[in-house]
């Protein structure tokens, strides 16, 4: 029986990432349209929406997004065509191998046999609790290139471990390290700080066996290194900028330095408390202990629901709080253990980029680097409950309570994310907006579409809805001068174009008795009017609305 139960834990992870996946999270995000139309764009031609032959930094609609999950996604919109079905499923087929791998990452550890008991226990809990981890499932259920770190980074770290005995493996450890620097930000930093600190801690297995694989591995390094700083002048260092803690640190340090000045203080003194460092290490330090708190792990949950993450839900199970206590106070007791030491500082620097960027906190997509480190430690827990239930006297009711109640805190999980989720996610999925251009490409074809800039990025679903010829849309991207304006996104342009759709914000007064259709938000458009079709949220809200300015049909209300 033991041999089926990584397969079936594999098998059923799998499902909880695939099935109804172009449906569930609910709603499709500008990011998710731009990977695919991206992918779509360079099967067709080679080149990007904005006409660049394989780029190692995709501009998007403005926040240069990195280039590895849109390069991953060619092949499953070459198989399956331009759907959302397509451009999610990358995501769902790495996220269920970071299950197998985390199983040949804990066997190469044997963290298990160094604190006193079976390391097979712990190669079959921690894929388990990864394999029904609510931030790993819904994190691996859209195109959201931040989940690629949680497949690269353990298996470069298992071909790093099994190098430090066979350093051939150097080789293979070098390549998925690199690959993951172009998956997400946070990747940029905790991949090679935490190879390097590695890199200390093994430094005399490393040393003793010095020799062709070791240089080889470095060179493919270096070359992978210099490709990201191109990439770093290409236009990716402008994101990390921008949503730097210290972007907004200066104008708020001047602030309170103002009022300390006109309270009394030495304006010296002032200027000495109150710098963007000051302010920026007080908000990083802020955010950082958020990232290991107990309401981003089970109560509050992530700020936003932008990455199909669902309001008012922890990352974690509950019934994960005690075990992964047990877990963190015997790693920090088994400190010195170099297998050890390796999951603690990937657990502490995992959550710096997130701390250094700006936004509401709780930000699971670039937190999600710590899985599964955070895995490892909770299997870590249950391993040593699961011992200790072991030795008293009624532990056969126990472990049936235990196993109840884990179910139960699952069952509850997949009924509130595949049944009641969409109800609560779909707005912050930006739900309607693609449907509605979906819906007009299909009924309005050869009209001019209006369609309101407030859809976010609306060129984006416009090209995607309509499978939109990626020569034609390139040639009109080059009228889109958006950063010539000084500005940030696309849409934030007053009017641009793609073909017969026009986006710009909705003025219905100028479009009576004329052959245009409008899309828009609800409140855009005069209280009363009868909208030709309405899309609503999964909760009943209005989302996207239809008005048919046809002459024919609106003559007789004006």
């Amino acid at each position: 029986m033991q041999k089926y139960i990584l397969p079936i834990i594999i098998i059923l992870g799998f499902l909880l990432r695939i099935v109804l996946l172009d449906k569930i999270p609910a709603g499709f995000t500008p990011d998710e349209a731009s990977f695919g139309y991206d992918a779509y764009s360079i099967i067709k031609t080679g080149r990007d929406q904005w006409g660049k032959t394989f780029p190692l930094v995709f501009e998007s609609f403005g926040d240069y997004k990195s280039p590895l999950y849109t390069y991953l996604t060619i092949p499953s919109v070459w198989l399956f065509g331009l759907n959302k079905f397509s451009v999610r499923l990358p995501n769902a087929i790495l996220g269920t191998a970071a299950i197998y791998v985390l199983y040949l990452l804990i066997k190469e550890l044997k963290i298990g046999d160094s604190l006193g008991f079976r390391n097979s226990k712990l190669e079959t809990l921690a894929p388990a609790l990864l394999a029904a981890s609510p931030w790993h499932i819904m994190m691996s259920r859209g195109a959201f290139e931040a989940n690629l770190t949680t497949f690269l980074l353990p298996l470069s770290l298992l071909f790093f471990l099994k190098g430090l005995k066979c350093p051939k493996y150097l080789i293979l450890s070098a390549l998925p390290l690199s690959l993951n620097v172009f998956s997400y930000h946070s990747a940029k930093f905790v991949t090679p700080v935490l190879f390097i600190v590695l890199g200390l801690i093994f430094r005399k297995e490393l040393l003793k066996s010095w020799g062709i694989w070791h240089r080889i591995s470095i060179g493919i390094l270096l070359l992978f290194t210099g490709i990201f700083i191109i990439g770093l002048s290409g236009g990716s260092s402008t994101r990390i900028l921008d949503v730097s803690i210290f972007k907004t640190s200066l104008l708020e340090a001047s602030s309170e330095r103002i009022k300390a000045i006109n309270g009394g203080m030495n304006p010296t003194l002032a200027r000495v408390i109150y710098n963007k460092y000051q302010a920026g290490i007080r908000h990083f330090a802020g955010n950082y202990i958020t990232y290991f708190s107990p309401q981003f792990y089970f109560s509050q949950g992530p700020a936003e629901s932008t990455y199909g993450m669902i309001p008012g839900r922890g990352v974690l199970y509950w019934f994960e709080l005690p075990i992964l206590i047990i877990g963190f106070i015997y790693l920090a007791k088994n400190i010195s253990s170099k297998f050890v030491m390796t999951v603690v500082f990937w657990l502490l620097l995992a959550p710096i980029p997130a701390a250094l960027s700006i936004g509401p906190g709780y930000a699971a997509n670039r937190a999600v680097i710590m899985l599964p480190a955070l895995q490892i430690a909770s299997a870590l827990g249950l391993c040593y409950l699961i011992v200790w239930i072991d030795s008293i006297k009624y532990k056969k009711t126990v472990f049936a309570t235990l196993g109840v109640m884990i179910f139960s805190f699952f069952s509850y999980f997949a009924l509130d994310y595949f049944m009641l989720s969409p109800q609560k996610s779909a707005q912050g999925m930006l739900y309607g907006n693609y449907e509605a251009l979906k819906y007009v490409s299909e009924n309005y074809s050869g009209r001019q579409i209006i369609v309101s800039r407030r859809l976010s990025e609306p060129h984006m679903y416009t090209a995607f809805a309509n499978k939109w010829d990626p020569a034609e849309y390139q040639e009109n991207s080059k009228h889109w001068n958006y950063k010539d304006m000084k500005l940030g996104w696309v849409d934030q342009m007053p009017e641009y174009r793609l073909g017969n759709y026009v986006f710009k914000n909705i003025n219905l007064n100028e479009y009576v008795n004329r052959n245009v259709v409008l899309v828009g938000k609800p409140d855009e458009f005069p209280r009363g009017i009868s909208f030709d079709f309405i899309f609503l949220y999964p909760n009943g809200e209005e989302a996207i609305g239809i008005v048919d300015m046809n002459y024919q049909k609106y003559a007789g209300k004006n």
